[in-house]
């Protein structure tokens, strides 16, 4: 897959997670976490991500970043800045962090 493929790819799943956050703000608060898709670059991926509200915001407050499953890290186009048992927070490089920042669905929010 092309690099352009593969950050249209991630860039999907990302706005899916958004649609799940946003029907998530009708869960009631002692839900603790919310399950979010893997928004890695495989085309295939269909890995979930529990995460809790907070850290799905924290992700999300910089548009170069993604939740991906462990082992589902792209070297070619990003690098990990968060690692825990439960996931990983990648931010983008070069030209995915361009298109990621292009296509960030919060962008209109600011």
């Amino acid at each position: 897959m092309s690099l352009e493929g593969v950050a249209r790819n991630e860039e999907l799943f990302r706005n899916v997670n958004e649609q799940i956050e946003g029907v998530s703000r009708t869960v009631p608060a002692s839900e603790a976490t919310i399950e979010f898709l893997c928004e890695c670059d495989q085309i295939d991926c269909l890995e979930k991500i529990t995460v809790t509200r907070a850290e799905y915001e924290s992700v999300r407050a910089v548009p170069t970043r993604f939740l991906v499953v462990a082992d589902h890290l792209d070297p070619r186009v990003e690098h990990v800045v968060v690692s825990n048992e439960r996931f990983l927070v990648v931010e983008k490089e070069g030209v995915a962090a361009a298109d990621a920042e292009e296509s960030d669905p919060r962008a209109d929010e600011e």
